[in-house]
C-alpha cells in the first residue's frame, strides 16, 4: 500500500496538469478515492497553483493599468487635437469671410446709377459696375394719407464679389404703391447728408442716416462679464470644482470680445448691425469651443506627462 502511495504521489504533479495517460489517470483516481492522505496531498497541490495564477493575473492587470490609462488619454488627446484644429480652421475661414464680405459703401456721385421712369409710373434704377449689392428700404411715410412716400437706397461693394464671386449688373425697380408721388434718397453711409435723387424732398432740411451703436452695448456687456467673472474666479480660486466652472463661463465673454474685434475692429458703430452681430455670435461660439478644447488638451498633456514619468 505504501509503495502504491509513493507511486501515486510521484504521479500527482503530472495528474494535476492532466499530463498522464487515461489508464494511469484512472489508476490515480481510484487510489485517491480510497486514500485520504494522498487525496489531501492532491487538494493541497491544486489550491496553491490556482492562487498563484490568480495572484499573477492580478499583478499583471495592476502593472498594466497605468499603460492602459496612458493609451486612453493619448487616444482622447488625438481626437481633441483634431477637433481643435478643425475649429481653428473654421475660425480662420469665418474671419476671412467677415473681412471679404464686409460692405464698403459707395459715396454718391452722378455716374453711380441711372434712373428711368417707366410707363406704369414705376422707376428703374440701374447701378454701374462699382456696385455689387444694394438695399432699398421705405420709411413710415408709406401708407400715411396725404404724405409723400419716401424710399432710401444704399449701394456697396465687397472684396468677395470683386475677387471671387462677381455678380451681374445690379438694378432695382420701385413701384408706385399709393396715389401719392414718391421720392428716392441715396444714403452714402459716410456721415454726409442723404441725396434726393428722384421726386421732391420730403423735408426742408437735410436727412442723415446714422450708424447703429447696438454692437457697442453688447461689447460693453461682454467686457463687464469678463471683469465680474474674473472677480468671482479670484474668490473661488481655491475651490477646484467651482473654479473650473467659473473658468468655462469666463471664456465665452472673452471669446465674444475677440470675435467683435475680428469683425468690427476696435470700432463699434456699423451700418450693417444685423449681419455683423450674427457673424460675431457665430465666430465667438467657434472660438469658445476651440478655447475649451485647447484647455482640455493642455490638461491631458500634463496628466500624460505625469503618467509617463511615473512608469519610468
Amino acid at each position: 500500500m505504501k509503495n502504491e502511495c509513493s507511486i501515486v504521489r510521484d504521479l500527482l504533479p503530472l495528474y494535476v496538469e492532466n499530463m498522464v495517460s487515461a489508464e494511469t489517470g484512472e489508476f490515480v483516481k481510484e487510489h485517491l478515492e480510497g486514500c485520504g492522505e494522498c487525496r489531501e496531498e492532491y487538494e493541497r497541490m491544486k489550491e496553491p497553483q490556482v492562487r498563484e495564477e490568480s495572484r499573477d493575473a492580478k499583478g499583471n492587470r495592476e502593472a498594466a493599468a497605468p499603460l492602459v490609462a496612458l493609451q486612453r488619454k493619448l487616444g482622447r488627446k488625438k481626437v481633441q487635437t483634431v477637433l481643435c484644429t478643425v475649429l481653428f480652421v473654421v475660425a480662420l475661414l469665418v474671419s476671412a469671410f467677415s473681412v471679404l464680405s464686409a460692405p464698403v459703401y459707395i459715396p454718391y456721385d452722378e455716374e453711380l446709377f441711372t434712373i428711368t421712369e417707366n410707363e406704369d409710373e414705376s422707376v428703374t434704377i440701374v447701378f454701374d459696375e462699382r456696385v455689387t449689392d444694394y438695399e432699398c428700404s421705405s420709411d413710415a411715410h408709406i401708407g400715411w394719407v396725404g404724405v409723400e412716400p419716401c424710399y432710401e437706397i444704399k449701394a456697396w461693394s465687397t472684396l468677395w464679389n470683386k475677387w471671387i464671386f462677381k455678380k451681374d449688373q445690379q438694378f432695382v425697380v420701385i413701384h408706385k404703391v399709393t396715389g401719392e408721388d414718391f421720392s428716392v434718397y441715396y444714403a452714402s453711409n459716410d456721415g454726409s447728408e442723404n441725396v434726393c435723387v428722384y421726386g421732391e424732398p420730403v423735408t426742408d432740411g437735410g436727412i442723415v442716416t446714422l450708424p447703429r451703436l447696438t454692437l457697442n452695448y453688447y461689447f460693453l456687456i461682454a467686457a463687464v462679464g469678463v471683469v465680474v467673472l474674473l472677480a468671482i474666479w479670484w474668490i473661488v480660486r481655491k475651490k477646484a470644482i467651482v473654479k473650473v466652472w467659473v473658468e468655462r463661463a469666463l471664456f465665452y465673454p472673452i471669446s465674444y470680445c475677440v470675435a467683435h474685434v475680428i469683425v468690427e475692429g476696435f470700432g463699434s458703430s456699423t451700418y450693417s448691425a444685423g449681419r455683423d452681430f450674427m457673424l460675431i455670435i457665430f465666430l465667438s461660439i467657434v472660438i469658445y469651443g476651440g478655447v475649451l478644447l485647447a484647455r482640455s488638451i493642455y490638461r491631458e498633456r500634463k496628466e500624460i506627462k505625469a503618467l509617463t514619468e511615473r512608469n519610468e
